[in-house]
């Protein structure tokens, strides 16, 4: 993990940031790109395109519900619903907030039925209210985001034009007007036309009232506790109003009485205190019944207050009850003597509560202490700060912290399923050359028997062997017979019956896996299945039946791509045995091979060892499918007859060493084809593995780099360089 130095949450600072320097740094793919790309193809990105990138992979299937946004690759599910849209809108809400900051907006969010849009009604003129939709059953509910703003703001066209776009930046769509007729208002305001995208359609009104107050209210769609509606789950509704509580300047979160450990209240506070620190935050308790006194409620809902820094407590009691009379300030009946007249139009009546019993109704309260007068007692030039200042925290948040350890997660995520994959692959390749005793222990690497290696140790066992090994074999033939194919090892070199019948029995021993090692496609497949149980290729489909054994379309690709790898590194595995250190070896092997020893059911020992090595050429002819074969030499020594030389040349280190040394390139360069066939990367370092008890290095990769054959794996890297320069964005 790359370190990227915090801010303090509680640190308040009068610093710019010059956003236009900052989006050209994250829009910049080449020297200051925020990623390099390692694989498949060597390249950079910027940090925005990562993270559009990001937001593509984690989109949902087509048929998922999803909100219609105005960026079409802004996900609802996975890792973080955070996009590049996010941060460009974080930026451009940065910018407008210098111009709206003397223009604040008030966000009015609550539960379904809480009482929301009834306070925001308080605050309208009667025509205004009329459009407003309040009441407690489902068909009353507030399912859209409406903004009231004053009349006047509409009459300035640029103020107007620059809140419109400031919207649309926010929440992600371009508004549309709520309607002058209340029943259409209505409709509007509870989406009766049932489509989950019109959500995150903000409905824009006007009302003179509100050019007393000086202000604009953003009545909230109802935070729901589930999908029954079908108009936007829970999920989607935190995420609007955490796009849209970004354009207010201060934030009143209405609940009911009995609310007080709702998580769904703690969030709603949680998203006024994270995503806009700083500003004011308001609780309105609403439907509080008389048998809870005001300075009860206070006491009941002071921990949130501290918990999530709320400015003050306001208390609206039930107006249906006739004993919340002695609780409802007489000063804001308008004049009204009697609470039942004119039912319809009677409001909550919300006023900040006290600690002590003697401060709150029944007695008398200051007028300033009622929610209608909020508005009024706002100190603007404070609002204008703490705007500006919560910006300023909202796109160091945005961009510093939340897209940055997104792409640092995502980059390092890469590097890990990078890791897991070549390990998986390289416990394949080990599987396959690897010698193994009881406990699972690699003993030795068994060399592929390719015919390079056939064709040195031909060369070599002949030319270093003593006469008495050479006896009735004709080695006047040339030595290219040897590795010509099986019928001229058997039919030039080895004249007798029992060498055939020599050549057979090994080519037997390795077909039933008595000897050596050998992969088909089939068994290459099962072994990658076998290391990757947790899906280590999580770019490949999956290897599990879910018990249909016959899904063609499932295994055929793994296949394909094993016979790929297979043939390819049959074909162009040219890892030799090194010729002086090899012949040295052979010829220290013959001079301990008791003289004794020499014939064996009729051959040679020479004769044995060419029987062997023609067996080994013949297995293409009788298996008659793609396969690799490995086997040690002192294996094959063995099985040829030849105890005496086997042990001889197990037991010596100098035979061992250059013997082992080129199957250590064959480890390394059939691992390297597994992940070039597999859309891996390749190791970029020496590895090492445990042999006999001994830590071995293995070199790097000789064969030639090869296309995959099918998904690749990307890797990824997060540069430094732009570490360091998003950090000097964002001094300290």
């Amino acid at each position: 993990m790359i370190p990227l130095r915090r801010r303090s949450a509680n640190k308040e600072t009068n610093e710019t940031l010059d956003w236009s320097s900052l989006l050209s740094l994250l829009e910049d793919g080449d020297r200051r790109a925020a990623v390099e790309v390692l694989y498949p193809e060597e390249g950079r990105e910027s940090f925005l395109s990562m993270l559009r990138r990001i937001s593509e992979e984690l989109r949902p299937p087509k048929d998922a519900p999803s909100l219609k946004a105005r960026n079409p690759s802004q996900p609802v599910r996975g890792r973080s619903t955070l996009t590049a849209f996010d941060v460009l809108a974080a930026g451009r809400l940065y910018e407008s907030a210098k111009e709206l900051s003397g223009y604040p907006t008030v966000a009015v969010a609550g539960m379904l039925n809480s009482g929301k849009t009834s306070l925001v009604a308080s605050l309208l003129s009667p025509e205004g209210r009329r459009r407003t939709l309040r009441g407690s059953s489902n068909d009353e509910g507030t399912h859209r985001f409406v903004m009231w703003f004053p009349e006047a703001w509409k009459k300035n066209s640029s103020l107007w034009s620059l809140w419109m776009q400031r919207i649309g930046d926010a929440i992600g769509e371009e508004p549309e007007l709520l309607a002058e007729s209340a029943e259409e208002a209505h409709r509007q305001y509870n989406n009766r036309v049932g489509d989950a995208t019109r959500l995150a359609v903000p409905l824009i009104a006007t009302d003179p009232r509100l050019d007393e107050h000086g202000l604009g209210l953003l009545d909230c769609p109802d935070i729901v506790s589930d999908e029954a509606f079908g108009l936007g789950s829970p999920a989607e509704r935190h995420a609007l109003l955490s796009r849209a509580a970004k354009m207010c300047s201060a934030f009143i979160v209405v609940t009911g009485a009995e609310s007080a450990r709702d998580a769904t209240l703690g969030e709603l506070l949680r998203v006024a205190a994270d995503l806009m620190p700083g500003v004011p935050r308001y609780l309105a308790v609403n439907k509080v019944r008389p048998r809870q006194t005001p300075d009860q409620v206070f006491a009941t809902f002071s921990g949130l207050q501290h918990s999530f820094g709320v400015n003050k407590i306001y208390a609206a009691y039930d107006f249906e009850i006739p004993a919340s009379r002695a609780f409802i300030p007489r000063s804001s009946v308008e004049g009204k003597d009697e609470m039942d007249d004119d039912r319809e139009e009677l409001l909550p009546i919300f006023f900040e509560v006290a600690e002590s019993a003697e401060e709150n109704p029944p007695s008398p309260i200051e007028d300033a202490r009622l929610l209608s007068h909020l508005p009024d007692n706002l100190d603007r030039g404070q609002l204008q700060a703490s705007f500006s200042r919560s910006h300023l925290e909202n796109i160091r948040r945005v961009v510093r912290e939340e897209a940055f350890h997104l792409i640092e997660e995502v980059t390092e995520g890469s590097q890990k399923r990078t890791d897991a994959a070549q390990d998986a692959l390289l416990a394949v390749t080990l599987d396959y050359f690897g010698n193994r005793e009881i406990g699972g222990h690699i003993t030795e690497l068994r060399l592929h028997q390719s015919r390079r290696i056939i064709d040195q140790l031909t060369q070599s066992f002949i030319a270093s062997a003593p006469w008495y090994a050479r006896w009735s074999v004709r080695l006047n033939a040339k030595v290219q017979n040897v590795v010509g194919g099986a019928k001229n090892v058997v039919g030039h070199l080895l004249p007798t019956a029992s060498a055939k019948q020599a050549a057979e029995d090994l080519r037997g021993r390795f077909a039933a896996g008595e000897l050596g090692n050998v992969i088909t496609p089939d068994r290459l497949v099962r072994m990658i299945e076998e290391h990757s149980a947790d899906r280590r290729l999580p770019h490949w489909p999956s290897l599990s039946s879910d018990g249909d054994d016959t899904d063609n379309a499932r295994i055929h690709p793994w296949l394909d791509a094993a016979r790929m790898a297979i043939d390819r590194f049959e074909r162009d595995d040219f890892t030799g045995l090194d010729t002086r250190r090899l012949d040295e070896a052979t010829t220290k092997m013959w001079s301990e091979v008791s003289l004794t020893k020499k014939i064996v059911s009729g051959l040679t020992p020479l004769g044995a060892l060419l029987a062997t090595f023609g067996g080994v050429l013949t297995l293409p002819v009788d298996m008659g499918t793609t396969f690799i074969a490995s086997a040690s030499i002192s294996e094959l020594l063995l099985a040829g007859g030849l105890t005496a030389a086997a042990t001889a040349w197990a037991g010596n280190q100098s035979t061992r060493d250059v013997e082992q040394q080129a199957a250590r390139q064959q480890v390394a360069d059939f691992h390297a084809v597994l992940c070039d066939t597999f859309g891996v990367a390749r190791e970029d370092k020496p590895r090492k593995i445990r042999v006999a008890d001994t830590e071995k290095r293995l070199p790097l990769a000789r064969i030639i780099i090869h296309t995959p054959h099918g998904p690749t794996l990307r890797q990824l890297k997060l540069r430094e360089e732009f570490v360091d320069s998003l950090a000097s964005h964002f001094p300290e």
